[in-house]
């Protein structure tokens, strides 16, 4: 008997909803004394002060992309030597290649709007000043990739694709953990490893 695949579950962003809220319970903690106690942390902080880069003056966005042209080799594609593949034309592979990287793409934005909003509860729940100043830093790091990533999915690709469910699971699992911690693990190696992985293939 053949296996009965699950059915997806719909997404606020499948249904063509664009603002979706998560009920989060987290602590805020305050630091009333601000010692420095991470030099580690604050080095990266200052760093990361001088070397901010603003997107519209350091990437070439005037170049034009040929959103056609494969970012990997055939045999990564998700139906390669299916029969399926076989009975594809040329066209229809091109076609094809510009939707999965269309659907790859959008999937980093969503990932890295995830990234945002951890990095912004990190700000808050991490309980030494060096954290909070490191964490803040990152904040806008991540709000840059979103931004980055939504202007060329809609200036150069030209369309964007809804966040996968699982992901969104994911997401969702790491924004809801009231530990801060654990927020910190979900997106270092899970989100950022999963990112790594695709880039290294791409």
């Amino acid at each position: 008997m053949a296996a009965q695949l699950e059915p997806v579950p719909e997404t606020p962003a499948s249904t063509g909803l664009t603002l979706e809220k998560l009920e989060c319970k987290m602590d805020l903690v305050y630091n009333w004394g601000y010692e420095s106690t991470r030099q580690d942390l604050r080095d990266l902080y200052n760093k990361a002060k001088r070397s901010h880069w603003i997107s519209e003056e350091t990437l070439p966005w005037a170049t034009n992309v040929d959103a056609s042209k494969a970012s990997w080799p055939e045999h990564f594609h998700p139906l390669f030597g299916s029969d399926i593949f076989k009975k594809l034309g040329e066209k229809e592979k091109t076609a094809l290649n510009v939707e999965i990287s269309s659907w790859l793409l959008s999937q980093f934005l969503h990932g890295e709007q995830g990234a945002l909003m951890a990095a912004t509860q990190l700000v808050a729940s991490v309980p030494d000043i060096d954290s909070k100043y490191y964490a803040a830093t990152q904040v806008f790091d991540e709000a840059r990739h979103v931004e980055v990533y939504d202007r060329y999915l809609h200036q150069k690709v030209g369309h964007s694709y809804p966040v996968s469910p699982h992901l969104k699971t994911l997401l969702d699992l790491i924004l809801k953990d009231s530990r801060w911690d654990m927020k910190l693990l979900g997106m270092q190696i899970m989100v950022e490893g999963l990112a790594l992985a695709v880039f290294g293939m791409v």
